[in-house]
């Protein structure tokens, strides 16, 4: 791909034309040497650092160097990473153990910021029949903002959950489990210095192999 494929794909995506004032900010170069470089090739990071800029996904390059498919991203994998439904799971290995291929429609169906992305999964029973432990979670960390009713994977004292946020003004949210059997529980923001709480991301997706 060269610079003016990717200022088409760009403005085409955008809607808006994207000028060599943007790419020079994307790529960290002058606008003279962007315009100089429009019929060149771009290199493997020159890609990474438009898509890290426009939060795209121009071409997305697999772990082995590989060009995926035009319509599909890749998605980390932490295969040894869970979000408990139930009681908390604590993590050993954030190491990332493969990628999942995701069309690109259902990322832009999603919104998701594909470079804070990751894919972890359930364990555990509380948020059934939502949820059910195996499950895939596709979670966007760059989703922090509590929205009321949505699911989010959450750490509280070092422990990963899988759970439904709702705001209590003015400074507590309510931690909700799908599953009856499991109780709510509030969270005061105020009083952290005690415990370890963090909104990890929302979870925009989740899915299972049928059985």
């Amino acid at each position: 791909m060269n610079l003016q494929d990717a200022i088409a794909e760009l403005t085409a995506k955008f809607k808006r034309k994207i000028s060599y004032a943007d790419i020079a900010a994307a790529l960290d170069v002058t606008r003279q040497y962007a315009n100089q470089i429009k019929d060149r090739e771009l290199s493997g990071e020159q890609i990474r650092k438009l898509d890290k800029y426009f939060n795209t996904d121009l071409t997305v390059v697999s772990l082995a160097g590989e060009q995926n498919p035009n319509d599909c991203v890749n998605i980390p994998v932490l295969g040894e990473v869970s979000a408990s439904t139930g009681y908390g799971v604590t993590v050993y290995n954030e190491m990332q153990t493969a990628v999942y291929q995701v069309s690109r429609k259902l990322v832009n169906d999603l919104g998701l910021n594909i470079h804070e992305s990751e894919i972890i999964f359930a364990q555990g029973d509380s948020m059934m029949p939502t949820i059910d432990g195996g499950d895939s979670l596709l979670v966007d960390h760059a989703r922090k903002e509590i929205y009321d009713g949505k699911i989010y994977c959450v750490r509280i004292d070092g422990q990963l959950y899988a759970k439904r946020l709702q705001k209590i003004p003015p400074n507590k949210v309510l931690i909700v489990s799908d599953n009856p059997k499991y109780r709510s529980f509030e969270i005061d923001l105020t009083n952290t210095r005690d415990y370890d709480f963090e909104v990890v991301g929302e979870i925009r997706w989740w899915g299972r192999v049928a059985r």
